[in-house]
């Protein structure tokens, strides 16, 4: 505000002392008594002028106050969406979700979204899915025709183990697994075979045994990580032979060893970040 009152006063001083009368102006002014006539005259010119200096002044205060008032509301509108951004980008990155075999609960840190029955392709056959799937424990259907002809056909998991094991820590052998679907808000997740742990600056969902179909079984069959405590469903345990589970083994040649070993079952472990 310094600078304004600079201001100000120079265009009293160009108005008071750099301006000279014209004749028309000395015409237009009424004649002075006496000096101090004159005096009195220009301290009522000087006091208009501070007077129009405050008018200026009160004027740029003004102006100073509603820009302030804008850059607040500005910022505010600046914070809005920058919060707006936060949530739409929360809702993008809505996590990652992996299917933990052979539980039926997620870990603390995430969420259920369904529950289910481990299944696959039969043992024997040629064909049908290679896969193995988590059915849900509560199916809804579509059009339907109860039809096996020319179907591709899905069974229950159980586990095929030699009892004891010394692998797992009680006895699984027939036993049928459920699987869980779980869902977790970090945006990465990966399953690790050979490991029983993550690496540093990974979390870990759970840990297991790496599993498959038996090698002389029709295929191909894809890897599960079965975990290292299971769960089994309700009356199972009887030995029906559909699709089956077998612990996969590590093989010396190709595959170095050290640092594998032969015939050495393998561990897995479901990493997020």
């Amino acid at each position: 505000m310094d600078d304004i009152y600079v201001f100000c006063w120079c265009v009293v001083g160009l108005l008071v002392l750099g301006t000279s009368p014209s004749i028309g102006d000395l015409e237009a002014e009424p004649t002075c008594l006496s000096r101090f006539d004159y005096d009195y005259k220009m301290l009522q010119k000087i006091v208009s002028l501070e007077q129009t200096i405050q008018n200026l002044k009160d004027s740029l205060t003004e102006s100073k106050n509603k820009i302030e008032d804008m850059s607040r509301e500005n910022e505010q509108k600046i914070q809005n969406l920058k919060d707006l951004l936060a949530e739409s980008r929360d809702k993008i990155d809505s996590g990652s979700i992996y299917i933990r075999w052979g539980r039926f609960k997620c870990q603390n840190n995430a969420e259920v979204v369904y529950k289910g029955f481990t299944a696959g392709k039969k043992w024997s056959d040629k064909g049908s899915g290679s896969d193995v799937i988590c059915l849900p424990e509560d199916p809804s259907w579509l059009n339907y025709s109860n039809s096996n002809h020319l179907r591709g056909s899905v069974y229950g998991t159980e586990i095929n183990i030699e009892e004891p094991s010394g692998v797992f820590e009680k006895k699984v052998n027939d036993q049928n697994l459920p699987c869980v679907a779980c869902h977790i808000k970090k945006g990465s997740v990966i399953m690790i075979p050979g490991r029983g742990h993550c690496y540093t600056g990974w979390n870990l969902e759970y840990k297991g045994y790496l599993m498959t179909e038996w090698h002389g079984h029709p295929g191909p069959h894809n890897h599960v990580c079965v975990d290292h405590h299971p769960d089994f469903m309700q009356g199972g345990g009887e030995n029906n032979d559909d699709h089956i589970l077998y612990l996969t083994i590590s093989k010396c040649g190709s595959l170095p060893c050290p640092p594998y070993a032969n015939d050495r079952e393998l561990a897995c472990v479901v990493c997020s970040k």
